[in-house]
């Protein structure tokens, strides 16, 4: 079943009209997905961004699996076709794993290896400058919308964005390829929550992202011209004592003969964040039956990724 989510215009939110934080509240409240309507993204870079992840994907596989992860003690690089795993089961895609770009960290702290240089592919011109081009852009775009989740409760605008500086963001190439209408492969990627803070994700024409409603019923996130698609993770959900609600989404495999592209990229904050989740009483009333999962205790945002990695990707450790 399509499902119909809300839109909001980009330029709406980072305006911080009451009335659209009324709409953003109740919708990061209830749903925890939405679109963003983002026409000069869309049109420009992120149309040369889908050029750019079309022709990684078309390398020899020998060229790409020069970059693969296990390369990189940051978990950076390239993932072969069901590398990855969802609750334990292989995921049918392969994807390219970057970030901002780091000199490789000389601390002793674990999970400051997340943070260092990318593998870059060598015979892709003008790859590593569009990637670079869109995750800085998306970094603002993601900044402005922490500050509107902050209004749109009630709170300071800096309550998120000051833990963000700098953030830890990771931008995601992911192809699916086409399966056999009747195969029983359906796993692009399996039912999960995503476990960091803020995902906005791009999206091609081919679809297939679905996303679980609190009756338990599935609803397709259609492609939308012009928009991208966001969603809010575990991290924000904790921050947030379960106001916000992190859901439930996964991704099946494309039938027919087309590969299916997308491009999430993940905004979160600085790794040494402490997440202390807020008192429910300086947060809105619920609208919805409140969790019946207590708030954490306060957890140090780099270990939960670095555990988080691990789990994804248990054959490997850089």
């Amino acid at each position: 079943m399509d499902g119909n989510l809300p839109t909001f215009n980009y330029t709406d939110i980072v305006s911080h009209d009451p009335s659209v934080l009324q709409s953003l509240r109740h919708t990061c409240h209830n749903t925890g997905f939405f679109y963003l309507r983002c026409p000069e993204l869309t049109a420009g870079l992120l149309k040369t961004m889908f050029e750019q992840t079309r022709n990684f994907f078309a390398l020899p596989a020998a060229e790409k699996n020069a970059l693969h992860l296990s390369l990189s003690r940051h978990f950076r690089g390239y993932s072969v076709l069901d590398e990855e795993e969802t609750q334990g089961t292989p995921d049918h895609k392969e994807t390219l794993d970057l970030g901002l770009e780091y000199p490789p960290s000389e601390s002793e702290t674990d999970y400051h290896t997340l943070r260092g240089p990318n593998q870059w592919p060598e015979h892709c011109p003008h790859f590593r400058e569009a990637c670079e081009s869109y995750l800085e852009q998306l970094c603002r775009i993601g900044e402005n919308l922490v500050k509107s989740l902050a209004l749109c409760l009630g709170l300071e605008e800096d309550t998120f964005s000051r833990h963000f500086i700098p953030p830890h963001c990771m931008l995601r190439l992911i192809a699916y390829p086409p399966v056999e209408p009747h195969s029983n492969i359906n796993q692009g990627i399996g039912d999960h929550t995503d476990f960091g803070c803020l995902t906005i994700l791009a999206q091609d024409e081919i679809g297939g992202l679905e996303i679980r409603q609190a009756d338990g019923t599935w609803i397709t996130a259609s492609p939308r011209p012009d928009t991208l698609v966001i969603n809010l993770g575990d991290m924000l959900e904790l921050w947030t004592g379960h106001y916000f609600m992190a859901t439930p989404h996964r991704v099946r495999s494309p039938r027919g003969a087309s590969t299916r592209y997308s491009i999430p990229f993940f905004f979160e904050p600085n790794l040494d964040t402490m997440v202390t989740p807020i008192a429910l009483d300086s947060l809105p009333p619920f609208e919805r039956e409140p969790s019946s999962i207590p708030p954490l205790e306060p957890i140090l945002y780099g270990q939960h990724m670095l555990k988080a990695f691990h789990r994804s990707y248990p054959g490997i450790a850089p």
